[in-house]
C-alpha cells in the first residue's frame, strides 16, 4: 500500500491548519499595526505642524531664505511662504512654480500633504509674509506605516518559522509512531501474530500498541486452535477408516497368539499372556477411537486404582527388559497390591487412567536410560503418579505448548501422546504438570477418587 497522498498525510492535517491559523493571525496584527501605525504617523504630523505654526505664526523674525532653511532641516519637512496677494515669496521645496493648494499634491511624481496657517502680524510684518505653507514628504509617512507593520509581521513570521518547526518535528516523531503501529496491524492482517518491537510509551498510542499485541496474541492463540480443530476432526476421519481395519488385524493377530499360547510348551510363561494382554488393550483403545469418531462416548468404567497400576506395570515391564532399560516401580504404603472394595479406592474411569499414565511412562522410557514411576495418594480424594526420567529434557521450543494436540520435538511424532495425557487428567478431575529437578525431567499425573456417594 503506497503513502497517502501530501494534502492527505496526516502530517499537513495536522501542520496545515496550525500554520495557516497562525499566519492569519500575523497578517491580521500586521494590518492593524500598519492602521494603527497611519494613525500615529497622522497625529505625529499634526504635532510637528501645531509645533510648526506656534512657533512661526506669532514670530517677530524674518522669515528669509536662511531662516526657513534652517526650520526645514531642523523639522524635516518643507516650508513655503506667501504674499498677501498669493504669490510665492520662497520655498525650500525644488521644483515649486506656483502656490501650493492645501491638501496632496504631487511634484515630479512625488507625493506631499500641504498644511497652511496664517501669520498673525501678516499685514504690518517687514518680510510681507502672509501665509506658511508646511509641506509633508508622503514617504516619510509611508515609512513610519511600514515601521509600525514590518515589526509585528516579522515577529509573527519568526514565531509560525519556530512553532512549525517545533511542531514538524513533534508531528514527525508522532507520524512515525502511527506508521509503525500501522506496519504492526498490517503484519497482523497478512496472519504475523508473532510480537514485534511494538511502542509501549505510557500515553494513548501506548496503550493502543499494548491493545494491538493483546489481540494479536488471541488471534494467534484461535488460529492455533481453530488449525487444531481441523487437524482433529481430519485425523478423526482418517482415525475411523484405519481402525476398522486395524481392529480386524487385531483380532486375527490375538486369535493366532492364543493359539500358538494352547499349542506351544515353553518355559516362558510370561511373555504370551502379556502380549495378549496387549493386543486386547489395543482393541479396547481401537474400538473408543470408533466411539470418538462417530462422535460418541465410551462409558466410564470405574475401576481400582491398584488394578490400573498393575496394569501398567505388567504391560511395560517387558518392553523395558527388553530394551535394556531401568524402570524402578514405586508404590504408596496406603495402597495395597490387592484390589479394595472401598470405593475410595476407585479411579471414575479405569481405561483412562491407564491411558495417560502408560504414554507418560513410555515417553519417559524413550528419553531416559533411568526410570522412577511412583503412585502416591497426596490427599484422602486424590492420587498422583510421579514418572520422572534422566533424559535431556523438554525442547524448550515446545516447552509452553507442550500439552496442545499436534506439538511435538520428535520427527516421527504427531503430538498427540501428551494432549490424550491432558484431557484425561480433565476427565477425570485432576492435572497434568511437569518441570525439570536437579538433571530429571517430572511429570506428575494427578486424579480425583471416586467418594463412596459414587459407588
Amino acid at each position: 500500500m503506497s503513502d497517502p497522498a501530501p494534502l492527505r498525510s496526516l502530517r499537513f492535517r495536522l501542520l496545515g491548519p496550525l500554520i495557516a491559523v497562525a499566519l492569519i493571525a500575523a497578517i491580521i496584527v500586521a494590518l492593524a499595526s500598519y492602521r494603527l501605525g497611519d494613525r500615529w504617523a497622522m497625529d505625529d504630523l499634526q504635532e510637528r505642524f501645531v509645533g510648526i505654526k506656534n512657533t512661526l505664526a506669532d514670530s517677530t523674525f524674518p522669515l528669509n531664505a536662511t531662516v526657513l532653511d534652517s526650520l526645514a532641516e531642523l523639522t524635516q519637512t518643507d516650508l513655503v511662504t506667501t504674499g498677501k496677494t498669493g504669490r510665492v515669496k520662497y520655498s525650500t521645496l525644488d521644483g515649486l512654480d506656483a502656490a501650493p493648494q492645501e491638501g496632496e499634491m504631487t511634484i515630479d511624481e512625488k507625493r506631499y500633504l500641504v498644511y497652511f496657517f496664517d501669520t498673525q502680524r501678516g499685514k504690518i510684518r517687514a518680510d510681507d509674509v502672509a501665509r506658511v505653507a508646511v509641506v509633508f514628504d508622503e514617504r516619510t509617512l509611508s515609512a513610519s506605516r511600514r515601521r509600525a507593520a514590518i515589526l509585528p509581521l516579522a515577529t509573527g513570521l519568526s514565531t509560525i518559522l519556530a512553532l512549525s518547526s517545533i511542531t514538524l518535528f513533534m508531528q514527525s516523531r508522532l507520524v512515525g509512531r502511527i506508521s509503525k503501529l500501522q506496519r504492526r496491524v498490517r503484519g497482523i492482517a497478512a496472519g504475523e501474530f508473532a510480537c514485534t518491537d511494538t511502542d509501549h510509551a505510557p500515553d494513548e498510542l501506548g496503550r493502543l500498541g499494548a491493545d494491538v499485541d493483546e489481540m494479536a496474541g488471541q488471534l494467534d492463540q484461535l488460529w492455533k486452535r481453530v488449525n487444531r480443530q481441523q487437524s482433529e476432526k481430519l485425523l478423526h476421519q482418517i482415525a475411523g477408516g484405519m481402525a476398522h481395519q486395524l481392529r480386524n488385524s487385531l483380532t486375527g493377530a490375538r486369535m493366532a497368539v492364543e493359539l500358538h499360547a494352547a499349542q506351544c510348551d515353553s518355559p516362558d510363561k510370561e511373555s504370551l499372556p502379556v502380549a495378549i494382554h496387549q493386543i486386547e488393550l489395543a482393541e479396547d483403545y481401537v474400538r473408543r477411537l470408533l466411539l470418538v469418531a462417530s462422535g460418541r462416548q465410551d462409558e466410564d468404567r470405574p475401576t481400582d486404582v491398584t488394578v490400573c497400576w498393575n496394569d501398567v506395570r505388567s504391560s511395560l515391564s517387558p518392553i523395558a527388559r527388553h530394551l535394556h532399560l531401568d524402570v524402578e516401580w514405586h508404590l504408596d504404603e496406603s495402597f495395597d497390591s490387592t484390589p479394595q472394595s472401598d470405593a475410595s479406592h476407585r479411579i471414575g474411569d479405569g481405561p483412562t487412567w491407564v491411558a495417560a499414565v502408560t504414554n507418560l511412562v513410555h515417553n519417559a522410557m524413550q528419553a531416559g536410560d533411568v526410570v522412577e514411576v511412583r503412585l502416591e495418594r497426596p490427599t484422602d480424594k486424590s492420587v498422583c503418579v510421579r514418572v520422572r526420567d534422566n533424559g535431556p529434557g523438554i525442547d524448550k521450543n515446545v516447552a509452553d505448548e507442550l500439552f496442545e494436540p499436534f506439538v511435538t520435538s520428535k520427527p516421527e511424532g504427531m503430538g498427540l501422546g501428551l494432549s490424550v495425557v491432558r484431557r484425561a487428567a480433565e476427565h477425570l478431575n485432576g492435572d497434568v504438570a511437569w518441570h525439570r529437578d536437579d538433571g530429571w525431567t517430572v511429570f506428575d499425573f494427578t486424579a480425583s477418587l471416586m467418594d463412596n456417594d459414587n459407588s
